[in-house]
């Protein structure tokens, strides 16, 4: 592949290609795939608001990283170009990490609306009259009539906490109910009993319009990523064509290129596989999309048949089923091809096919219990230190709590700069491990301690049995790899047994 017609010009124009596909693989939330019912659905609905003046409500629901807020932003962009949406309606985003409080989304709704003037020092009674005055304000015309408003509403099932009055909800609902004013309320959320959670006058005022996205079960999970490798990490011909280029022939190209030229020309020209980012992303990124007629059309070309060969790499393929049975959630999958895309340099400027695999290893594997460990406080990780000290004294044998507090009092004994932790605290510690399964119980019977029933059976818990149930490769890694954990601490686990 290297020694093929392109290489010199990819090389040259590896920096660009890698600047295009990081905004592409990272900032691109426009462009949506399939689920074209449901696309069609919530564009309907917000059409409806905006050119009818109707009020709607709805609940997006779908697992996490399926395309929820993509869809949306997809429908609001292609409404852009349908109609006027900067002046005849108003888009206003909540997200239920950030406002839960009703005095926190009160101002930002109100700045979304710029009526902040508006308000001024008013106080108002309730929430209800607040949103009822921010509503006049909007209203213009003989007719009074209030612009239409899109509600969007991420992390839905958040702003449906039990311990808090859905004010918020209830209001928004009400006013969709009543038609005070043309409204559009999208709740997006991954909770499939949300309902379950609403309070009764709110459901009493939801349209119990559900929106249900799901992983396309019509293509196999690694098909369906194979073709999003395409589409994420091409380039475009229409790319140069759009910008002005001159199209230069792609002639002395050898017959030992992985793709055919027919099979090139097929899905060069297929704008569903090959599609470029949008310019309202590049201006949100404040990128000059003119910087990318520098392409070389013959570079362009080389790096598409480069990615078509990947997808039928055998050891790429056997990572992306290995990722399938792992996560389907396309946000991973971004994050990975976005460290692939980050390695590319002008010494390097093709995807390295093991580093690729790798990544997708590090993603899928070990890697989970290592991050477990990470988690893990300086006392929690101090017990599990003390308790693979004492397993290897005694050939591998299982420590009750006792024998792994003692190991740690003798550690703290000799550190005077280690913090006394009471034993209650250091306790629940231990049983937080064995929570995250980071210890594991052991039947009698698999040790020196031989019974006829379970350790964890007529016994205090302090005296049960417990074995490490994490390698001790994952264990040093984490020691290795953790940024907050004491030096002594560090110097105790690579020391010798004492």
């Amino acid at each position: 592949m290297c020694e093929t017609y392109g290489v010199e010009p990819l090389a040259l124009n590896i920096k660009l290609i890698r600047k295009y596909l990081k905004i592409k693989v990272l900032e691109d939330n426009v462009q949506f795939q399939d689920h074209e019912i449901e696309r069609n659905h919530v564009h309907d609905l917000i059409k409806r608001v905006v050119s009818n003046g109707e009020s709607h409500s709805a609940l997006v629901i779908g697992p996490r990283g399926c395309g929820k807020t993509t869809l949306i932003n997809s429908v609001l962009g292609q409404l852009e170009s349908e109609l006027d949406l900067e002046n005849d309606c108003l888009i206003i985003k909540l997200n239920g990490l950030l406002h839960q409080d009703d005095k926190i989304a009160l101002k930002s709704i109100t700045a979304q609306m710029q009526l902040e003037n508006a308000v001024g020092d008013r106080v108002f009674g309730t929430f209800a009259e607040n949103l009822s005055f921010l509503l006049s304000c909007l209203q213009s015309g003989v007719d009074r009539s209030c612009k239409s408003m899109v509600f969007i509403l991420e992390e839905f099932d958040l702003f449906c906490h039990s311990g808090r009055t859905q004010t918020l909800l209830y209001n928004l609902f009400d006013i969709t109910h009543n038609k005070q004013a043309p409204m559009c309320v999208l709740g997006i959320t991954n909770r499939l009993d949300v309902m379950e959670m609403l309070e009764k006058r709110v459901k009493s005022r939801f349209s119990h319009r559900h929106i249900f996205i799901f992983p396309n079960d019509n293509i196999k999970p690694v098909d369906n990523l194979k073709v999003r490798l395409i589409q994420l990490l091409s380039v475009p011909l229409s790319l140069i064509r759009k910008h002005g280029g001159t199209k230069k022939k792609r002639g002395g190209r050898r017959k030992s290129m992985a793709v055919t030229e027919e099979e090139m020309e097929v899905e060069l020209n297929d704008d569903t596989i090959q599609y470029s980012v949008p310019a309202k992303v590049l201006a949100r990124c404040r990128v000059d999309p003119k910087q990318f007629q520098e392409f070389d059309e013959n570079s362009l070309v080389y790096w598409s048949s480069h990615i078509l060969s990947l997808v039928e790499n055998k050891d790429i393929v056997n990572a992306l089923e290995k990722l399938c049975y792992f996560t389907v959630n396309e946000q991973i999958f971004r994050n990975i091809l976005f460290q692939v895309v980050s390695r590319l340099n002008e010494t390097s400027p093709h995807i390295d096919v093991v580093g690729f695999v790798t990544i997708i290893d590090n993603t899928v594997g070990p890697e989970h219990r290592v991050k477990v460990l990470q988690s893990l406080s300086t006392l929690e990780l101090s017990l599990v230190i003390a308790m693979k000290h004492g397993m290897d004294i005694f050939d591998g044998q299982p420590m009750n709590f006792e024998m792994v507090l003692h190991r740690y009092k003798k550690f703290v004994d000799k550190n005077s700069s280690t913090q006394t932790v009471p034993r209650p605290v250091i306790l629940k510690a231990f049983e937080h491990l064995q929570e995250l399964e980071v210890i594991m119980p052991v039947r009698s019977t698999d040790s020196i301690y031989s019974m006829n029933e379970t350790t964890t059976s007529g016994m205090q818990k302090e005296y049960k049995l417990y074995t490490l149930a994490v390698p001790e490769h994952d264990l040093k890694e984490a020691v290795k790899t953790s940024k907050s954990l004491p030096t002594e601490i560090s110097f105790w686990f690579n020391s010798e047994i004492f």
